[in-house]
C-alpha cells in the first residue's frame, strides 16, 4: 500500500474514508485499524503520504520523541505531510505568569480533567504532568507502583522545530484549521454532528445526549469521533514536511549518548546489577 494517510494515537472511536489508525489501546490489528505503538510503526518505508497526531507528545517521554519522529519519518515518503498537536508549553505559561483567568476558563472548558484544587500553579502543572494510563511509574528497586502517568512533558515551537530539524522535517507553526491539505480544515468532531469544534466536555455530552464516562476501569462511549484539529485555545499547532532520510541510531547519540544535554543520565540506573537483572527477570525491553 502506497499513499496511506495515519492518524497517530487517534483513539479507537476515531475513523475517516480513507485513513489509517494506529493506537496502542487497540487490542488487534484489523482492516484500517492498527495495534501498536508510535516506535514501532506496522507500516513500510514511505509507505505514507499523511500523518497525523494530535495531543499525543505530551505523553511520550521526551528521551524517546526523536525516535518516534524518527519512526514518523521512515514511514513518510519525501514530501510527506506531518501534523502535530500538543498543549503550547509557551502560551500556557505566559497564562500563568499573567494569572490570565480568561484562558484557564477556556482551557478548563476544553479539558475539564485540568486540575483545579491547587489554584493556577495546579493547573500548568497538570498540563505538564498529569495522572493517566500511558505510563506506570515505579520505585527505583522495581518493588512499589507509585502511579499512572498521562502527560509527561510539554514543548514549545521553538523546541520541537529543532527536534524535528534533526528528524528530517521543515516545520512551520501553524493556526486552527489552517492546513494546506483541504480533508484536515475539518475539526475534530463528533460523527453525526455538526463539522465544527466544540468543547468536549459533560456538558456538551449531556446536551447532545451523549456518554463519555471512565467507571470501574473501563470507558463506557457511545459515539465516535471524526475530523481533525482541537482545543484550539491551549494547543500548539504545527505542520511539517518530510525532506530528508534520518538515521535511529545517529538521533539515539545525538539525544540520549550526547554530552550536550542530560539525557544520557536517565539511563544511569542500568548500570546497577539488581536493577539490570530485575528487569531482565522481568522480561523488560532494554
Amino acid at each position: 500500500m502506497n499513499n496511506i494517510k495515519l492518524n497517530l494515537g487517534a483513539a479507537p472511536i476515531w475513523s475517516k474514508d480513507g485513513w489509517h489508525v494506529l493506537d496502542h489501546k487497540l487490542k488487534k490489528t484489523s482492516g484500517n485499524k492498527i495495534a501498536g505503538d508510535a516506535e514501532n510503526i506496522k507500516l513500510k518505508n514511505s509507505s505514507c503520504s499523511i500523518v497525523f497526531t494530535s495531543h499525543v507528545f505530551e505523553h511520550i517521554p521526551n528521551i524517546r520523541l526523536p525516535l518516534i519522529l524518527a519512526e514518523i519519518n521512515r514511514v513518510l515518503k519525501k514530501g510527506g505531510t506531518l501534523r502535530i498537536l500538543t498543549p503550547d508549553l509557551e502560551k500556557i505559561c505566559k497564562a500563568y505568569a499573567k494569572k490570565d483567568k480568561s484562558f484557564f476558563k477556556k482551557a478548563l472548558s476544553e479539558d475539564e480533567n485540568i486540575r483545579k484544587d491547587l489554584g493556577y500553579g495546579g493547573m500548568l502543572m497538570n498540563f505538564i504532568v498529569s495522572p493517566g494510563q500511558d505510563t506506570v511509574l515505579l520505585d527505583r528497586n522495581l518493588n512499589r507502583f507509585i502511579t499512572g502517568i498521562a502527560h509527561i512533558y510539554l514543548y514549545d515551537y521553538e523546541m520541537l522545530k529543532k527536534i524535528l530539524k534533526d528528524c528530517g522535517f521543515k516545520s512551520r507553526k501553524a493556526k486552527f484549521n489552517d492546513s494546506k491539505i483541504k480533508e484536515m480544515k475539518i475539526p475534530f468532531h463528533v460523527k453525526g454532528l455538526k463539522e465544527k469544534w466544540q468543547n468536549l466536555n459533560q456538558k456538551f455530552y449531556k446536551r447532545n445526549g451523549l456518554t463519555h464516562i471512565y467507571k470501574n476501569g473501563k470507558y463506557n462511549i457511545n459515539f465516535e469521533t471524526t475530523g481533525f484539529d482541537r482545543d484550539p485555545v491551549s494547543s500548539l499547532i504545527i505542520e511539517a514536511k518530510k525532506v530528508s532520510n534520518v538515521s535511529k541510531s545517529k538521533l539515539n547519540r545525538m539525544y540520549n549518548s550526547s554530552g550536550k544535554n542530560f539525557n544520557r543520565y536517565a539511563y544511569s540506573l542500568l548500570r546497577d546489577k539488581k536493577i539490570f537483572q530485575k528487569l531482565k527477570r522481568l522480561k523488560i525491553k532494554i
